[in-house]
């Protein structure tokens, strides 16, 4: 089990300090509605006043955060696995169901949970905030709003009460239940640290991963410097994430067998990633960039590839099968090829694609292949000779 740095300072801050100041407001609010008698009703009624307007401050800074961060993208709402969300919680969650999604870095809330986030900060919280001081201003005696009645507006602030109160038990009930362990959701919006099975760290670093080549592209397309800027990609990322383990990445992509590489459209070496320059057989990156991919190429295996290359510019992604290449010391080695188009602004910028070493299994299946017709031949050696006698 692993741990993933999900939750940011703020944003923990801001959770447990909405959860307070709307946990106090409910406690005063419903004293001045005259449910029970435990403060004084001067009391709750001028606390809760100060408290409705520190969740106001409170609100206006987690909207500036929330947009400054892009963390607002985290509530776009989807129905992309609703129902399977939806019949998890009504019925998977009591039957050790495995979750039908799963948490990361920047897909924190589930389809069910965007939408009711969503409508807790644009229709639930406004009519609480807005219905609370239209009851704070009914008639003031100096610069106050009129209206014919209180009723209206008393109903409307204690109905939106009891939403928020609904939503607080179902969300600590569900918090309870659905995290690696029984506190653990609780645990991480604390530390910011959520416990995840082994599966579920392989899905945030998948998401790491794709997030590590749009850094790179954005790096490319910046004219940044050529060198490791993989390596400071992923560094960014890995950061980010908090992942305990730091050679997920660098396995996955540096120090495995599959190489990276990106091209400009005209053909030149942009980046190539450790493996990449292992394969080739290259020192370092320097020997490679910005030189013409025709150079790791016979005229013949040239023109066939370059054919491909201009389906890719057209938008294709293309699994090229096995090629040959030939390496930095003339030697020829065999991987198999996959391109896709690298697009920037709706436009495509240059291909990049991934090679997996296959050497060893062609010259295996060429020596099988010798082996067979020796046999052959012997055979056919053989029947001559009996044709002949």
């Amino acid at each position: 089990m692993e741990r993933v740095y999900i939750y940011k300072g703020f944003e923990r801050i801001w959770h447990w300090s909405q959860a307070l100041i709307i946990g106090f407001l409910g406690l005063t609010g419903f004293e001045i509605h005259g449910s029970y008698s435990l403060l004084g009703f001067d009391f709750a009624v001028r606390w809760h006043t100060y408290a409705a307007w520190a969740l106001v401050i409170l609100i206006v800074f987690a909207i500036f955060w929330h947009f400054t961060t892009g963390e607002w993208r985290q509530y776009i709402p989807t129905t992309k696995m609703l129902k399977e969300q939806f019949m998890y919680y009504i019925g998977g969650i009591f039957n050790n169901a495995p979750h039908p999604t799963n948490k990361t870095v920047y897909n924190k809330f589930n389809p069910l949970q965007r939408m009711i986030y969503l409508g807790l900060k644009i229709l639930v919280i406004p009519i609480i905030v807005t219905s609370g001081f239209l009851y704070l201003y009914f008639q003031y005696p100096k610069f106050g709003i009129e209206f014919q009645s209180l009723e209206p507006i008393a109903l409307i602030h204690t109905f939106g009460a009891y939403i928020l109160i609904a939503f607080v038990i179902a969300h600590v009930y569900l918090t309870t239940v659905t995290g690696v362990k029984s506190l653990s959701s609780i645990k991480a919006m604390i530390f910011g640290w959520e416990e995840m099975e082994e599966e579920e760290i392989k899905i945030v670093v998948e998401e790491e991963m794709e997030v590590a080549l749009k850094i790179i592209r954005s790096k490319l397309d910046a004219g940044d410097e050529r060198s490791a800027i993989l390596d400071h990609a992923l560094e960014e990322v890995e950061g980010k994430l908090g992942v305990q383990r730091e050679t997920y990445f660098r396995d996955a992509i540096s120090q495995s067998s599959a190489g990276y590489f990106c091209i400009s459209k005209d053909g030149y070496y942009k980046e190539v990633n450790d493996a990449w320059i292992k394969l080739y057989k290259y020192d370092s990156r320097d020997e490679i960039i910005g030189k013409h991919y025709r150079l790791s190429r016979s005229e013949e295996d040239f023109k066939e590839l370059e054919a491909t290359v201009a389906k890719v510019l057209k938008g294709e992604t293309i699994n090229h099968g096995e090629v040959k290449r030939i390496c930095k010391d003339g030697v020829e080695g065999y991987h198999t090829l996959t391109l896709s188009p690298v697009y920037i602004d709706d436009e495509i910028s240059c291909f990049e694609g991934f090679i997996i070493d296959t050497t060893a299994r062609y010259l295996a299946e060429r020596e099988m292949m010798k082996k067979k017709l020796r046999l052959a031949e012997r055979q056919q050696k053989k029947d001559d000779e009996k044709e002949n006698n």
